[in-house]
């Protein structure tokens, strides 16, 4: 039997202070393999892949064995292999690439780094960026979401890597091109005979492309087993609640008829082109709407426009009582109080200087909400609702995990008691375990204060579960609206059967010889 590529043996990472973190993790890896690593936020999953590239926290001591192609991996050797034999997808794309720097620029030093002979035009066809849409001219913040994590999947595989190791690297995908990266990286998993160590939350995209799971909690090995066994027979109690939590199947919330959001015949502009046209819809007071639609479809234009932080053109539009562009500044300000925003990248939208005490405060302060000596309470009561410890008001941003953050980023939402919250990916860093509770929280939230959402995802099964009807956009345009239910379950757009597709379980992509995986198609 061939050794394996990776073996990792007894790994156990301590942090400044004696707090274990990872605790006798112990797997192989093998050549043309994909394991995929499971765990709810907090469990060490994105700490095992610092570990592993060799990226960990000062202070930081690492015990135990990391084994790379046979050869014993030392910090200098780390530094050594890592960006050319090893590299890394990190989750966050948006602190990953250079804001400055366009994209053609970023990625062909990275291309000359590795003496790479592919051009940039090439690098970018191979991830679903067309050269003829002038992605190489464009700065970072002229891409969705999307196109950002797949330049970073380009950046990633520039060098041509033995193992990459993607952490969350679909979380900020629609559907459509979730399903794209996945059949790219198996592609090339396969051709390449690289290794994939999967990072992900996504069951069904684990489902696709892995050959075996690795589940953690609380920084051990809770299970590890093949995917189709996992998926089958779930090993562990944990992996039972996992899979099941996966369904997400919930009944629509409660709504009353008063209209609270009415939109008709809406347009905008991004970087100088149309965003958004004639997008029209109702959504009454306590209902819950799903956006969806392929990356670029107009989904966040339309979250900045209903929120008035980008000017729109519409016939009509009227939101929590008021066209908020129809309002003087001061009565702007007091409109904003109802009308919140949770926003895709939790590690953005938190100033890393405050602790989450002054984050959940700072709304409080800036709209006088109360005695400034009912904040600490207050506080508490917000991290209750979004499930997380009171004693994780005292730390920084950047010493939560990407879960932990956004669930503060929905606290934060939360501060002010809006009637309208616009939820822009809002649960895409979240594990499942963890997105039902936040969907149960939302629901609860709109029985009891008759609270409307607009559900920007691009999760059909979480807007299956939370949304009473969804509005599917493409090109900044609706193509299909109605009852979640029925146009999930009879979609009468090609559009919309295309992402429901794209968006199912599937048949999984991975082989189970790992030996026939290895062999180029």
């Amino acid at each position: 039997m061939n050794a394996p590529l990776l073996a990792v043996d007894a790994l156990t990472l301590r942090h400044r202070g004696g707090a274990e973190t990872l605790r006798q993790i112990g797997f192989e890896l093998a050549t043309g393999e994909c394991l995929a690593v499971l765990g709810e936020s907090g469990s060490g999953k994105s700490t095992l892949a610092r570990a592993l590239i060799g990226l960990l926290p000062p202070g930081a001591s690492v015990s135990g064995t990391l084994r790379f192609a046979g050869e014993l991996l030392t910090a200098k050797r780390h530094a050594q292999l890592r960006g050319r034999r090893i590299a890394m997808v990190f989750q966050d794309a948006a602190a990953s690439l250079h804001p400055l720097r366009r994209i053609g620029v970023q990625l062909d030093e990275a291309l000359r780094r590795a003496a790479s002979a592919t051009s940039v035009a090439a690098a970018l066809r191979e991830v679903g960026l067309d050269e003829a849409a002038g992605f190489a001219a464009r700065y970072p913040h002229q891409l969705s979401g999307g196109q950002r994590q797949r330049v970073m999947i380009a950046l990633a595989l520039a060098a041509s890597p033995q193992l990459l190791i993607a952490d969350e690297l679909t979380s900020a995908l629609d559907p459509l091109a979730a399903q794209g990266v996945l059949e790219l990286l198996d592609r090339l998993r396969r051709e390449r005979a690289m290794a994939l160590l999967f990072i992900s939350h996504d069951l069904h995209a684990v489902r696709r492309v892995a050959g075996r799971v690795l589940l953690l909690h609380a920084g051990a090995v809770d299970a590890l087993a093949a995917a189709d066994a996992f998926f089958a027979q779930p090993p562990s109690a944990l992996a039972q609640q996992l899979v099941a939590a996966a369904a997400l199947r919930r009944p629509p919330a409660e709504v009353v008829a008063a209209p609270i959001v009415e939109v008709r015949g809406l347009g905008a502009d991004y970087a100088r082109h149309p965003a958004l046209r004639e997008v029209s819809f109702a959504l009454a007071r306590g209902a819950a709407l799903g956006v969806v639609g392929a990356s670029g479809s107009g989904k966040s234009t339309l979250a900045r426009v209903l929120l008035a932080l980008q000017r729109g053109h519409a016939q009509s539009l009227r939101i929590a009582g008021a066209d908020p562009f129809a309002l003087s500044a001061s009565a702007r300000k007091a409109w904003r109080r109802k009308v919140q925003i949770v926003f895709q990248d939790p590690g953005s939208a938190l100033d890393p200087r405050l602790r989450v005490a002054d984050c959940l405060s700072e709304p409080l302060a800036l709209h006088g909400h109360g005695a400034r000596a009912s904040w600490p309470q207050r506080v508490r009561e917000l991290l209750a609702a979004v499930q997380l410890a009171p004693e994780l008001a005292q730390r920084l941003p950047h010493q939560l995990s990407g879960g932990q953050k956004q669930r503060v980023a929905i606290a934060r939402a939360l501060a002010l008691d809006p009637e309208v919250l616009v939820c822009d990916e809002a649960l895409s860093a979240l594990d499942r375990t963890v997105q039902a509770g936040i969907l149960d929280l939302l629901q609860q939230l709109q029985r009891e204060r008759k609270l409307t959402l607009v559900f920007i995802s691009h999760d059909l099964a979480t807007v299956r579960a939370l949304c009473d009807r969804v509005l599917v956009l493409e090109h900044g345009r609706v193509v299909e609206q109605g009852a979640t239910a029925a146009v999930l379950a009879d979609p009468q757009h090609p559009h919309t059967r295309a992402l429901i597709a794209a968006a199912g379980a599937g048949a999984p992509l991975h082989c189970a010889d790992a030996a026939a995986e290895a062999r180029p198609s």
